[in-house]
């Protein structure tokens, strides 16, 4: 790993120069009361002093709405295309790095029983400059699922604030170690001393909740957890890890397209059978699904767990559910149901 340094004045270069380069660039900037990624220009005010954007980083990579195919109707019969592929690069400046984390999670799954090209294309034209936290809120959770304040996976760079202003480069990958090549009149080889990372709490042991989850699977204690939830899949839709989509096609009289767009598997026709059968029919089987597949199931099939600790389904959860509050019960209190406990509720 090489550590570079670059001033607080060149850093505010950094959109002009890409953008001269012909990359597009990806930054947090604030909206009134909302901080968001948003592509900026040699003008727009990159926000960093806000402990996370609302939304994740994911959309950039996996769409809320995307193409898979158009089709057509000619005389010769239906005619099908491909949809264009990604042009140019993009680097994404400021990310936290509980955000590129989620990043390593979602490859194993895009390229796990199909390799889905345009995620890949999407993940190979981007470089993520992410930076290290000095601050962090009661949200927060990421020293519970393995991450840290300085959490350099999913990153190609790390910016960490330093006392005198600017910013200490760590160059992680070869697409940073190329990027840092080319922005070389920038940089410093002399990078200033690192400010104090924040200091997260740690709320549960994912291995504990795991091994709970393993046992607990028909525990009254899902029916508890899930009494408040409203099946609005907010949590879902602001999450880095979370990845279920529907496909549908929209179609007219002379052709159309199939659309992939974002689900969640809290809404509660997301396991609807056309049969009319549902096998998740209460929001207390949904909630279960839910944390079920983070720290157990994307465990054992992808050795991670399917969550960074952002934050954010905390944060803007309209009824209040703290999901690391649920987990340390899940952790401390879930017991075994018992025999004559009936199962039709879960």
């Amino acid at each position: 790993m090489q550590t570079r340094g670059i001033s607080k004045k060149n850093f505010d270069r950094l959109p002009e120069v890409l953008a001269r380069a012909g990359r597009t660039v990806i930054a947090p900037v604030r909206n009134g009361e909302v901080v968001a990624f948003a592509a900026v220009g040699p003008d727009t005010a990159i926000c960093l002093d806000e402990i996370n954007t609302r939304l994740s980083l994911k959309e950039f990579f996996f769409p809320r709405t995307e193409p898979l195919l158009t089709f057509r109707r000619t005389e010769n019969g239906i005619e099908m295309s491909d949809p264009a592929p990604t042009q140019g690069e993009t680097i994404v400046i400021g990310a936290r790095g509980c955000d590129a984390a989620a990043l390593p999670a979602l490859d194993a799954l895009f390229n796990w029983d199909f390799r889905d090209e345009a995620y890949n294309r999407r993940r190979e034209n981007t470089t993520v400059i992410s930076i290290a936290c000095n601050d962090c809120d009661a949200c927060c959770f990421c020293t519970s699922v393995g991450g840290s304040p300085h959490n350099t996976a999913g990153s190609d760079i790390m910016l960490s604030e330093t006392r005198d202003g600017g910013y200490l480069v760590e160059i992680l990958t070869q697409k940073g170690e190329a990027l840092a090549d080319e922005l070389a009149d920038l940089l410093s080889e002399a990078p200033g001393e690192a400010l104090p990372y924040a200091e997260v709490p740690v709320k549960f042991d994912a291995q504990k909740v795991r091994r709970a989850l393993e046992e607990n699977f028909d525990s009254p204690l899902w029916a508890e957890l899930a009494r408040t939830c409203l099946s609005c899949g907010c949590c879902t839709y602001v999450c880095p890890n979370c990845h279920c989509f529907d496909m549908q096609d929209e179609a007219g009289k002379s052709g159309g397209a199939r659309i992939r767009m974002w689900d969640s598997c809290q809404f509660p026709l997301f396991t609807k059978h056309t049969s009319g059968h549902n096998p998740r029919p209460t929001q207390a089987s949904r909630w279960r699904q839910r944390i079920q597949h983070k720290f157990n199931y994307y465990p054992q099939k992808f050795d991670c767990v399917s969550c960074v600790g952002c934050g954010r389904c905390i944060r803007l959860c309209p009824v209040g559910i703290d999901i690391s509050e649920h987990l340390a019960r899940i952790e401390n209190e879930a017991p075994e149901r018992p025999a004559d406990h009936p199962n039709d509720n879960y």
